[in-house]
Order: structure tokens, then C-alpha cells, then sequence
């Protein structure tokens, strides 16, 4: 067809009105592009002025072809809307027709629009269509109408090949956040990450009881990274979380119980402290659940009751003796002071003990005030001089200058220059990583008593890259990690050293068939459980490092 000019383009499209006739009105139109804005605005408002049955079909097929016209006519598409919603069934008649050239539009407006009336139609072309670009279009509109009673029918959509069909079936069911939508949700779980990180994420936006509970479930997951991003995801629920959690902490599941107490501590809401304490009273038979539970409790406001962690310090694994010592530090008051100078003063072989707790896990408000008894003082700095890491000695070298005990910081940097003279430079390098610092402390200390150079990281990302860099000897990882899990780290290293290359352990309290599964074939050499003691970490490094 030959340039239309404004003129005869306007006459036109009001003969197509008058005479109805939408076929050479809608060729008309293709040329709109070619008109400039005022004629544009003069020949959508003739459409705009007819009647509905005449003006949706047009008016939706010029902003299926230009959409670009929204931006020069800001009122276009709230105009077609208006003459939708004054004549329903034109448009719900439109949405039906198979031959319409704007059938994807429509659906797209249908959802924008929330159409209830729509619904039906929407759920005859989801049962019966089978191309997936015009069903994942269908599939947003229906979760953005919310209508519970598509949550069946868009579940069955979770199981196709398709992924971006699936991530448009999770963000609808989302939308949805019926009960039934959640359960199919939860059901999709580990299939495949990212989609398993987006069916988390819909669960924290919707936040019901039922959502919250999903998340909460993933603390059980035999999948280390569902574990570790719901755990992420309670975190940030903070106190809506915690009911949940609180009953959690009733089970007999000792995984179970140490991921809670550690959301719970991520968490920091002191409403959990009740809960802990009942925990500790009950003795739980497993250490890592006594660590777990004193070091939250070292996190926590602990303002009432915090006798209840001088138990900590008479406990028969080292690790959890530790956790107490360093909650007892952040929540240090009369009681637990009088309680630990009795234990001091006694000079037994568990007061030897305590006394190397204080100082590897750098109490430093005990320590201070332990100073005033001989024995501790003495016992203290000699251990300090001869025996402790350099960061642990320099901390309280500091520490003692910054409270007026010049004379005691002298003395151990006088010691210290004797000690280091003595000691070989070529120790072998071993990196530890994990998202406690407490348990890097207790790493850092273990690996110098052993006589290794160790190199902590609580942030799993920036272990990788330096590992890469510095090549170390070996390699201590925790699995449960925020951002990425020890597989994730283990998969990573080995793109670069081989398990001969560089041996990695990775050190846990879960004892999952699945886990160690996925660990061994990561490339992980060796599977230590928690807790472990010095001797533990010791044999492994001996069966790789000669």
C-alpha cells in the first residue's frame, strides 16, 4: 500500500467505524507508525470513542504491535483497561479466539488487570495448550489473579523440562500462597538449585504459617545447600521464625537441634534464651548439641540466669568447654566470677585446663579479672610465652597494656622474642574454614599445638581464592556454610588441585549418607565428625602431610 496521508488516514478510520468493519480498520492501523503524534492521539481517540466490541480488539492490537505508543500516550493502556472492564465478556470473547494475533497480549493484560472473569478462560488454555511460551504467559497471569483453584493445575507445571515454565509455575504458586501451593512447593525441593533457591524465597515473601514451616523443614533437608539457604532465610524471618524454633528445640534429632540453635544465634533475639536453658538443664547426651547451645547462648543478651554456664567449663569435651568459656566472657557478673576463682584456686589439672581455655579462646574479661590469683597469673604467662599462638599472644599482650599491666605485657614480649628464635620458619600451611569463629579459634590453636601454620577464613568465598593463591598444604572445611557449603568450596578447589595436589577434610556434625555422598564425589580426601579434638585433626593431617 502507498504512504497514507493524515488526512485520508483519519477519513478512513472513520469509515472503518461507521461501517464497523475491523479488517481494514486493523490495516489501517499498521501504519500508525508513520503519522506523526497528533494524528497518532486523533485516530487512537476516534477508537477510543467506539463502541467496546469494536475498540478492544484494535485498541489491543496496536499495543500489542507498538508498545511503544504507552510512552507517548501514558493513558492508552488505562484506557483500553476502562473499556475491558465496562465490557467484560467482549474481551473474555477475544481471549478465547485462537486466531487472534494479540492472544498473548491479552492474557499479559488479564494478569495486570487481575481479571477475576478471566479466570476460567485462563484455566481452559493452560489444560488444553501445549506451547510453553503462551503457557508460561498464562501461568503469570493466573498466579497474579490469585485464584486458589489454579494451584493444582500449575503444580503439574513443576515437573516439566522446561525451567523457565518451572521458575514461572514457582512465582505464581507464590503469588497464590495457598496451602496447597506451599506443600506442592516444598515437594519441588531438590531437584535442582537455583530452582530450589527460588521455591525458598517464595516461602519467606509469603510468610503464613505453612511457608514458615516449609522453611523450617529444610533444616532436616539431606541437601546441604537447602540447609544452608533456609537457614539463611529464618535468620532474616527473625521472631516470626521463632515459635517454630522453639519447638524444635523438644526434638531428640541432634542435627535437627544444632541447626536451630545456630539460626537462633545468627538470629539474636532474646526470646530464644528460655528455650536454650531448658535445653542445657536436659543435658543432651550429644557434644556438639552442648556446643551448639553455650555457644548461642555466648551470642545472646543472656541478662538473667547465667549460672547456667558455668556447667559449660566441667564439661568432658573440649570444644563445648570453650563454647562456655567464651559465653561466660560476654555475660560475666559476680556469680560466674566467684564460681571460676574457686576453680582456679583449687591448682588441679581441670584449673590447668580452664586456664588454657581462657586464653585460646581469648576471654579476655575473665582474664583480666582472674590475674589478681598467683597461680593463674603465672600458669597464664608462661603458657602465653611458650605454648600459644603469636595472634592469641599479641591479643592479650594488647589487652594488658590497654589496662595498666605494663609489667606482665613486658614480660611476655620479652618471652616471646625467646620463643620465636627457637622455632623452625618452614611449617607446613594448613587452611581452616568456617562460619563459627569460635570453632576457628579452637582450629587455630589445635594447628599450632600440632606445629602446622594455620590460616582461618571465615568467609568460605575468600578461602577459595586464597587458597588458589597461597597453595596451602591442606585444607580444613566445615559443610553447613552460609553463601556456599564445604561441597560447594571442595567442587571449587579441586578446578584447581587435584585430592593428591592438596588433601581436603571437611570436618562436620552431620553424619548424612547424602552429605558424604556429594562430599566424596566433590573431591573431599577425609570426613572427620564434631567434636573433634586436637588429637583427631592431628592423625588426619598425618595420613597426607609427611
Amino acid at each position: 500500500m502507498a504512504k497514507i496521508k493524515p488526512a485520508a488516514f483519519i477519513t478512513e478510520i472513520k469509515n472503518n467505524i461507521a461501517e464497523k468493519d475491523a479488517v481494514k480498520a486493523n490495516i489501517v492501523l499498521s501504519h500508525i507508525a508513520e503519522m506523526k503524534l497528533s494524528v497518532q492521539k486523533e485516530a487512537l481517540d476516534l477508537f477510543w470513542q467506539s463502541p467496546p466490541e469494536f475498540a478492544i480488539p484494535l485498541l489491543a492490537a496496536v499495543l500489542d504491535k507498538f508498545p511503544y505508543l504507552s510512552s507517548s500516550f501514558p493513558d492508552l493502556k488505562e484506557r483500553l483497561v476502562a473499556r475491558v472492564l465496562e465490557a467484560p465478556a467482549v474481551f473474555l470473547e477475544l481471549l478465547q479466539d485462537t486466531n487472534s494475533d494479540s492472544r498473548e497480549f491479552l492474557i499479559e493484560l488479564a494478569g495486570e488487570i487481575g481479571l477475576d472473569d478471566a479466570f476460567h478462560v485462563l484455566m481452559a488454555i493452560l489444560i488444553n495448550e501445549e506451547d510453553h511460551d503462551l503457557l508460561e504467559k498464562v501461568v503469570i497471569a493466573l498466579g497474579e489473579i490469585g485464584d486458589s483453584g489454579a494451584a493444582a493445575n500449575i503444580s503439574e507445571l513443576l515437573y516439566t523440562e522446561d525451567d523457565s515454565l518451572v521458575a514461572a509455575a514457582i512465582k505464581a504458586l507464590g503469588q497464590l500462597g495457598s496451602a496447597t501451593a506451599i506443600h506442592r512447593l516444598s515437594e519441588k525441593l531438590g531437584h535442582k538449585q537455583e530452582l530450589d533457591f527460588a521455591i525458598l524465597d517464595v516461602f519467606f515473601k509469603v510468610q503464613s504459617q505453612e511457608a514458615i514451616k516449609k522453611l523450617n523443614n529444610t533444616l532436616t533437608s539431606h541437601h546441604a545447600h537447602i540447609r544452608s539457604a533456609g537457614k539463611e532465610r529464618l535468620v532474616s524471618l527473625g521472631s516470626k521464625a521463632l515459635p517454630v524454633l522453639t519447638e524444635n528445640l523438644l526434638q531428640g534429632d541432634p542435627d535437627l537441634l544444632i541447626h536451630t540453635l545456630n539460626v537462633m544465634g545468627d538470629m539474636g533475639d532474646e526470646g530464644a534464651i528460655p528455650a536454650i536453658k531448658k535445653l542445657i538443664h536436659n543435658q543432651p547426651r550429644d557434644g556438639n548439641v552442648r556446643f551448639a547451645a553455650y555457644e548461642t547462648l555466648g551470642r545472646l543478651p543472656l541478662t538473667k540466669g547465667a549460672y547456667v554456664l558455668a556447667a559449660g567449663l566441667n564439661d568432658p569435651v573440649d570444644n563445648v568447654r570453650s563454647a562456655a568459656a567464651i559465653a561466660i566472657d560476654s555475660n560475666y557478673n559476680e556469680i560466674l566470677a566467684a564460681g571460676l576463682k574457686n576453680m582456679v584456686r583449687i591448682k588441679d589439672s581441670e584449673a590447668l585446663d580452664l586456664v588454657r581455655t581462657i586464653i585460646s579462646t581469648q576471654s579476655g574479661t575473665i582474664f583480666l579479672d582472674l590475674l589478681e590469683i598467683d597461680f593463674f597469673r603465672q600458669y597464664a604467662l608462661e603458657y602465653l610465652a611458650e605454648k600459644a599462638h603469636v595472634e592469641v599472644r599479641d591479643y592479650f599482650i594488647e589487652l594488658l597494656e590497654k589496662n595498666d599491666f605494663k609489667k606482665e605485657a613486658t614480660e611476655l614480649v620479652g618471652g616471646q622474642k625467646e620463643v620465636v628464635e627457637s622455632v623452625e620458619t618452614a611449617k607446613k600451611r594448613v587452611v581452616a574454614i568456617d562460619d563459627s569463629k569460635m570453632i576457628l579459634g579452637i582450629f587455630r590453636s589445635m594447628l599450632h599445638a600440632l606445629g602446622y601454620e594455620p590460616f582461618i577464613f571465615l568467609e568460605p568465598e575468600a578461602a577459595v581464592e586464597e587458597i588458589k593463591k597461597m597453595r596451602p598444604d591442606a585444607v580444613l572445611t566445615d559443610l553447613n556454610m552460609p553463601g556456599i557449603t564445604g561441597i560447594e568450596v571442595t567442587r571449587r578447589i579441586r578446578e584447581t588441585f587435584s585430592k593428591d595436589e592438596l588433601p581436603v577434610i571437611m570436618v562436620t556434625t552431620q553424619n548424612e549418607n547424602q552429605d558424604n555422598e556429594a562430599a566424596k564425589a566433590a573431591g573431599v580426601n577425609e570426613i572427620i565428625h564434631k567434636p573433634f579434638t586436637k588429637e583427631d585433626i592431628g592423625k588426619a593431617l598425618a595420613r597426607y602431610l609427611k
